[in-house]
């Protein structure tokens, strides 16, 4: 019995020996030879990071830190990957440029330098995507809970209620003032022809024709639209760019009468900007005619007064 029990101690005893034996690293393998024993965590992300395609969104997911880092950043250490260069670590936007509205990689002219704030950051001297791009903010779960757009695209300083908010923090406005057709006079009081054309397939005889006679080039909703902005949530256009109901447009031509005024529906019957604004400058249509009501009121309103409770008799 003893003979026996010794036995299966020699037996175990070189069994475990055996197996600890595959778990030694040789001595003269050196620490950088030695395997990286990855924690539960980082071996979570790497499998989540390998599944990146182009077309992943990894922006404000908190999951996708090893695209562009050896290892999850900590104590101020970036551990970015390609020694920081952006065109390895945003390859996604650089393969599909075509979506991407300002170029990369240029050095900015001095009057740009001179303009741009002290927090847009250079690279070697030239624009990259952290100039722009506050790259840190969306690095954490969840997408910012301000609606505005230019919050999720994570812009420095923002975000911005216009996008356009940031361009001008280094190119200059004044270079960029916006086409305005509604300044259809010049110095001398003489309709600009060019102007009319923006809307109209030609000139209209302000003296004659009435608004049915006019041949513009398309529906007055979108002819608006191209400038102004139907989801300006600062405004109540966007609620009134529809079909008026029977009692608000047997109102309407009610108030034509009782003015004298135009209130032009869209060829579909719905209201548009025009209906209740109107886009001609003051002058260029006669006064006494019902198409010039309100070129000169503050808005361009047609209606005189309260413009809401006119409509709606409230």
């Amino acid at each position: 019995m003893r003979r026996f029990v010794l036995s299966i101690i020699i037996i175990l005893g070189g069994f475990s020996y055996s197996c600890y034996q595959k778990d030694i690293i040789p001595p003269d393998q050196t620490d950088q030879q030695r395997p990286v024993q990855q924690r539960p965590d980082q071996q979570r992300l790497k499998v989540e990071n390998d599944a990146v395609t182009d077309d992943t969104n990894v922006h404000y997911t908190g999951k996708y830190c090893l695209v562009c880092h050896e290892q999850t950043p900590r104590k101020g250490n970036k551990f970015l990957k390609y020694e920081e260069d952006y065109k390895q670590l945003c390859r996604c936007h650089y393969r599909k440029a075509a979506r991407d509205i300002h170029l990369a990689d240029i050095e900015p002219p001095t009057e740009f330098k001179k303009r741009m704030p002290n927090d847009f950051p250079l690279r070697n001297g030239k624009i990259a995507c952290i100039t722009c791009h506050d790259v840190f903010a969306q690095c954490r779960d969840g997408k910012p809970k301000d609606a505005l757009t230019s919050g999720l695209n994570f812009l420095r300083g923002g975000p911005y209620r216009k996008q356009t908010t940031l361009c001008f923090k280094c190119h200059d406005k004044t270079k960029y003032e916006k086409f305005n057709p509604h300044k259809q006079l010049d110095k001398n009081g003489k309709i600009i022809t060019q102007k009319c054309l923006y809307c109209h397939k030609k000139v209209p005889d302000v003296k004659t024709e009435e608004f049915k006679d006019v041949a513009l080039i398309g529906a007055l909703g979108p002819l608006c639209l191209r400038c102004h902005n139907k989801a300006d949530k600062t405004t109540l256009h966007s609620r009134h760019l529809r079909k008026p109901s029977k009692k608000v447009l047997a109102r309407i031509k009610q108030m034509e009468i009782e003015f004298g005024i135009v209130l032009p529906l869209n060829v579909d019957g719905t209201i548009t900007c025009a209906t209740c604004h109107n886009p001609h400058e003051k002058g260029v249509i006669p006064s006494e005619r019902a198409g010039a009501k309100g070129a000169g009121m503050e808005h361009r309103q047609r209606l005189p007064g309260n413009i809401c409770t006119q409509c709606h008799q409230m």
